[in-house]
């Protein structure tokens, strides 16, 4: 969304790169911003807070958002791995189990529903957030980037990304077809209805430095929760192996 907004307001006569996070990627691309601007997505985690070039780009801008959010998010995102390998059975195993925690979200843990998809793909467990969480830090300290929050973007609020930009971001983002996957609930705060008692306790101890640090709050305990099919496993589907080939 963020890089569609910018990237129109820029214009053509810039050029794009997404996602690239080889040091001498970025070395080329800073070559490129000698004539036109340039615009640069990439995933912290990847590019690490130590690549020495990264001090070189005019402007630093971090998209930040509730880890308990990006967690959900990345645990269905992980279901795409399925496709790529092709593993039919793993994919069915996976989905079978997360259709358990649709159907029952209080006594179905979404930790050890990460673990057991992680797994599955040969992805780590779900201990990987928290170097992530770790290396977000140190880019914070050691670049001071623009925050800007996930959640406030949502809701429409760009005036301190302009203003720290110079740009106008009012024109509605459009994403290309080719990263249309990623499109989920275009919401927040969905981890109140994923995280249950068991969950909520593991998030608040390895998390809370963390979420307090983001200017979240911890979790409380669940009353009621309700995970929709449209944002779960109707998401996931696309993913099936024998429906379709990766894009």
């Amino acid at each position: 969304m963020l890089f569609s907004r910018i990237r129109r307001a820029l214009g053509s006569s810039s050029e794009f790169f997404f996602e690239p996070d080889e040091q001498p990627q970025l070395r080329d691309i800073l070559a490129k911003g000698v004539k036109s601007d340039t615009l640069t997505k990439v995933l912290v985690g990847r590019v690490m807070p130590d690549f020495d070039v990264l001090a070189d780009f005019d402007k630093h801008v971090l998209i930040y958002r509730d880890p308990r959010d990006q967690f959900i998010s990345m645990l269905l995102y992980l279901f795409y791995d399925f496709q790529l390998s092709g593993d039919q059975a793993g994919f069915d195993a996976c989905f079978a189990a997360l259709q358990r925690k649709q159907q029952d979200p209080a006594n179905v843990s979404t930790v050890e529903l990460y673990n057991q998809v992680a797994g599955c793909v040969g992805r780590a467990p779900i201990a990987v957030f928290n170097n992530l969480h770790r290396v977000q830090a140190e880019y914070i300290e050691a670049f001071s980037p623009h925050r800007a929050c996930y959640e406030e973007l949502l809701d429409g609020k760009w005036h301190g990304l302009e203003a720290y930009l110079g740009l106008p971001l009012a024109q509605e983002a459009q994403v290309p077809q080719e990263y249309s996957r990623v499109v989920r609930s275009k919401g927040y705060g969905d981890w109140r209805s994923w995280l249950n008692a068991e969950d909520m306790v593991y998030t608040n101890t390895e998390w809370g430095g963390s979420i307090a640090a983001l200017g979240y709050m911890p979790g409380v305990p669940p009353e009621a929760q309700r995970i929709t099919a449209e944002t779960t496993t109707e998401y996931v589907k696309q993913f099936d192996p024998s429906r379709s080939s990766p894009q």
